[in-house]
């Protein structure tokens, strides 16, 4: 991670670019409790209140976000996304999506587009994340209508009681 090219973004206020750089340079998240964003800002050269002020700059404006867990870690969207949302609409809907396809991630990343209004490209930063954080996972499943592969959400109680 470029900490100067970081102190750039911070010091022009570019939140974009910031999320941008942040989402490529950790994909599968950066792992830590939520203190390792701060910790990060830290290490680009901010004080510790200015660092606070950006993390939650990042999180309020929906480009970071901390996903608490066994394998906790913040990712980043290079778009503003709500996961808050997200899991509302996956715990109501996503097990309605029970088709012939053997396509189970393609099937959840257009779930993520067309639902959140995103791009193909924030749907995997958004898909990435939750995997690496253990919130989903693809397992294949029989019923009486389907044998397939399905992409599994499970939002552990922690993440559910802070959205």
């Amino acid at each position: 991670m470029d900490l100067e090219q970081v102190k750039q973004l911070l010091e022009k206020g570019d939140v974009t670019e910031l999320a941008r750089l942040l989402a490529q340079a950790y994909p599968e998240g950066l792992v830590g409790e939520r203190d390792a964003l701060v910790t990060l800002f830290m290490k680009a050269g901010l004080s510790h209140a200015e660092a606070v002020r950006w993390a939650g700059k990042l999180e309020q404006e929906g480009h970071a976000h901390h996903l608490p867990g066994a394998r906790p870690r913040w990712i980043f969207t290079s778009r503003p996304v709500s996961l808050a949302e997200l899991a509302r609409m996956v715990k109501g809907e996503w097990d309605a999506f029970v088709g012939a396809s053997d396509e189970a991630v393609e099937e959840a990343l257009e779930f993520f587009e067309r639902h959140l209004g995103i791009d193909r490209d924030t749907a995997k930063e958004i898909y990435r994340g939750l995997e690496a954080a253990g919130y989903v996972s693809v397992a294949y499943q029989e019923g009486p209508e389907y044998a397939r592969d399905r992409v599994l959400f499970e939002f552990p109680e922690v993440f559910l009681k802070q959205v």
